[in-house]
């Protein structure tokens, strides 16, 4: 314990006990850490992402990771000038980590955001390909394994442009590390990379203007024979008051867009190709990224809503090595 960080070898050990309900006294014998030491520790694991919460039994204090993961419902204000044309960058399920994600396409549409001038960038969700435990075949498409592996290497690869920020919420994949230990990957990345701003976990709300709301969603159910049914779904089971101006969801890796029942509502595309567990299930994955221009007048009224999108049409094999 140097310098005020735990000993890589403590940290591992500690992350391992914590799966389980372990009190101070086990904790410090199984680390070789002080009370004082242990505390210290668990404390900057909680700022590396872990979820580290507290319990009592009779008179011992323990600690354990929660891997419970609970979606998040919160708002931001990221206003923009209505005289002026709303232009933001939209991706989704990146999957990195995974051996059919596209590094090469994912550097272009930055470029690409660059070059029109573009700001922010919001992610839909699934920015790491995760680790399925229990989806036989998932570790045979996966170059980088576990939470830590796949933090230093989103940190390492995402792409980073000056004066372009990425506001992300995290997925289903993402969410195998809070169920396997505890770990959010979001906080995590938060940490590591000023140009990524973790909004929450599958669900947030961006205020583009006091009166356009724009809400971003990672859904958990499976695809559909049809485009537009999970979105048209999703949008009659909202109640009055929570509809949002324009719906963006992940998850599905299909381009569509749509006006329905007063709501823009978009699919995201990808940037992973078919992997073998989508063949064998028959899921197509469309490649590719959205530039979104909208008009929007006093009242709040969107007048125009351009989703201009770019689609990757030819994959490349072992894109991951080309990082």
């Amino acid at each position: 314990f140097k310098k005020g960080k735990i000993d890589s070898s403590a940290e591992s050990i500690l992350i391992n006990e914590l799966r389980n309900e372990r009190t101070i006294s086990e904790l410090c014998y199984a680390t070789g850490l002080s009370q004082l030491e242990l505390l210290g520790s668990i404390e900057q694991l909680r700022l590396k992402g872990y979820d580290i919460v507290q319990y009592r039994i009779n008179d011992q204090v323990g600690y354990t990771t929660n891997k419970k993961v609970i979606v998040t419902y919160d708002e931001f204000k990221h206003y923009h000038d209505i005289k002026k044309k709303i232009k933001i960058g939209l991706v989704s399920d990146t999957h990195i980590g995974s051996m059919y994600w596209q590094p090469t396409y994912l550097k272009r549409a930055y470029e690409d955001f660059k070059e029109q001038g573009i700001t922010d960038v919001y992610h839909v969700g699934d920015i790491s390909e995760g680790t399925y435990s229990g989806r036989p075949g998932a570790v045979y498409e996966t170059y980088v394994y576990g939470f830590d592996q796949q933090v230093s290497e989103i940190s390492k690869v995402y792409p980073k442009v000056d004066g372009i920020k990425t506001h992300f919420i995290t997925g289903n994949h993402d969410a195998t590390h809070i169920m396997n230990g505890g770990a959010n990957i979001g906080i995590a990345l938060q940490d590591k990379r000023s140009d990524l701003n973790y909004l929450g976990h599958e669900y947030a709300k961006i205020w583009l203007t006091e009166n356009v709301d724009m809400d971003l969603i990672h859904p958990r159910d499976g695809t559909s024979y049809a485009l537009s049914y999970q979105l048209q779904k999703r949008i009659n089971n909202m109640s009055g008051g929570n509809k949002p101006k324009i719906l963006i969801t992940g998850h599905y890796h299909k381009n569509f867009s749509m006006l329905y029942r007063n709501i823009w509502a978009v699919s995201m595309a990808s940037f992973q190709a078919q992997s073998p567990f989508m063949r064998g299930k028959g899921i197509e994955s469309d490649v590719g990224y959205l530039i979104l221009e909208i008009s929007v007048n006093q009242h709040g009224d969107i007048i125009e809503f351009n989703p201009i999108y770019k689609p990757l049409y030819v994959v490349i094999k072992d894109d991951y090595l080309n990082k």
